[in-house]
Order: C-alpha cells, then sequence, then structure tokens
C-alpha cells in the first residue's frame, strides 16, 4: 500500500508541475484580445437579387422533396412525406446555391433557368 500511494503521489506532483505560469509572456497581448473579442457580422443572410429570387417554395415531385427558402436566408427541406428534415441556411455565389445543413452536411446545386438541379433532383417553383 505504501508503494501505491507513493506512485500517486508522484503522479500528481509531476501534473501539479505542468501548471502554467505567470509569466507575462503567457497572457494575450491586447491585440490578440481584441481581435478574439471583435463579432463578425452574420453571414447567412442573402445579399444579392439571385438569393432573394430563390424565396419561396420548390419541389422535385419524382423525388418527394421540397425545399422552402426563406428572405432571411434559411431554409426547411421536407423529404419524403417528412416535414421539417432538415433545416439551415443557404448562399448563393454565381450560378451554384449551397444549401448548408445544421446537420453540418452542406449540398451544392446549379441555379440553371428556373431549376435548381441538385444530386437528388431538380427542384422548380411551386405554383
Amino acid at each position: 500500500m505504501t508503494m501505491v500511494t507513493a506512485i500517486v503521489g508522484l503522479a500528481l506532483l509531476g501534473l501539479g508541475a505542468c501548471g502554467t505560469s505567470d509569466d507575462p509572456a503567457d497572457k494575450p497581448t491586447a491585440t490578440e484580445t481584441t481581435a478574439s473579442s471583435s463579432p463578425s457580422a452574420p453571414t447567412s443572410e442573402p445579399t444579392d437579387d439571385a438569393s432573394s429570387a430563390l424565396s419561396g417554395d420548390w419541389h422535385d415531385v419524382d423525388a418527394k422533396w421540397v425545399v422552402h427558402f426563406h428572405d432571411d436566408g434559411t431554409y426547411v427541406e421536407d423529404f419524403e412525406g417528412v416535414k421539417d428534415f432538415r433545416v439551415g441556411t443557404y448562399a448563393v455565389d454565381g450560378a451554384t446555391v449551397s444549401l448548408i445543413g445544421d446537420d453540418g452536411n452542406t449540398d451544392k446545386g446549379t441555379i440553371e433557368g428556373d431549376t435548381l438541379v441538385f444530386k437528388l433532383g431538380t427542384l422548380t417553383r411551386m405554383s
């Protein structure tokens, strides 16, 4: 038991020696502090006419897929009868539409005339 106590004591002593120092070199400079605390502007809102033009409901009947694009840069997908299947933000860069899901996945499609072409299917505006 004495040997185990000694080993545990040495381990704790070794871990205690790994602590941080109070040396000023370890503290962030005023520039670092200011830079990290500055909020960045939100990037989810569409800013061009192409993004605004997507606002509304789009669907692919064959894929049983509906995407609801909102003016605030968010979207909601319904898939195979499941409402609110996936949500997230969208962005338009030229002819490319990106659906950035809250699930961490991003699907990219292209604007081709009056359709949005994705791997899953081709969306047309619902009337």
